[in-house]
């Protein structure tokens, strides 16, 4: 698996194909959109939508956090996709075996009441959360002398390869005073970024992290570091 670096206010920065964000001097993991409880949020106004997606994320996040050795998640909002269904005892089960803090900064599809939240464990946060050279939010804004980290708008970057092919990936997409996380769930669709010049954005595959910077619509892509 190929994982990319950044470094942004002094910090160094690890990117994951599972599009998650890992802080490695404070041994925190970062993600944004998961959106569990979306196959059964939909199930209840009659479409049939399996429940893999939630099985999926709870796996690659377990994973991640064994593979970094993390000591705090912070989800930058909308964790669960709506109001209570039979997926958030799923994941509430799954919070039982997790073995370090959990965080959330409460985004706009974080709609429980705060107990059930409390009650599985995670603390909240319910604009942002401040750390270092660091504010996590779950939209992007701008905070007086931070750089944000932010979620929200399931960022995708739309490339065209030799033969006329063309390809639309979640990216992470880092600003002058901001960056946005991809959507940590899957089934989240994309929402087409322009980036600014100096903007740097990096797509993502099943098993890789690309440096894409400034090749929005072009053939190239860096190859990032592989991780176990």
């Amino acid at each position: 698996m190929l994982t990319a670096e950044v470094e942004l206010a002094g910090e160094r920065l690890v990117l994951s194909p599972y599009r998650a964000l890992f802080w490695p001097r404070m041994r925190w993991l970062l993600l944004s959109d998961a959106h569990l409880g979306k196959a059964a949020h939909f199930r209840k106004a009659g479409l049939p939508l399996p429940d893999v997606h939630d099985d999926l994320l709870l796996d690659r996040l377990g994973w991640l956090i064994q593979e970094y050795g993390a000591d705090r998640v912070v989800v930058l909002g909308d964790l669960f996709h709506s109001a209570y269904n039979s997926s958030w005892d799923l994941f509430t089960l799954w919070m039982e075996r997790v073995p370090c803090e959990m965080h959330l900064v409460l985004g706009n599809h974080d709609v429980l009441a705060d107990r059930r939240y409390l009650d599985a464990g995670l603390k909240l946060h319910d604009e942002v959360l401040l750390e270092g050279p660091f504010a996590l939010t779950h939209e992007p804004r701008s905070v007086k002398d931070r750089y944000v980290l932010s979620g929200h708008l399931h960022p995708g970057i739309h490339l065209t390869g030799q033969g006329r092919q063309h390809l639309r990936l979640p990216c992470f997409w880092f600003g002058q005073d901001r960056a946005v996380l991809p959507a940590f769930g899957t089934a989240t669709g994309l929402h087409a970024i322009a980036p600014a010049p100096g903007d740097r954005c990096f797509a993502v595959t099943e098993r890789s992290v690309l440096d894409v910077s400034g090749v929005e619509g072009g053939q190239r892509a860096h190859r990032g570091r592989r991780s176990s």
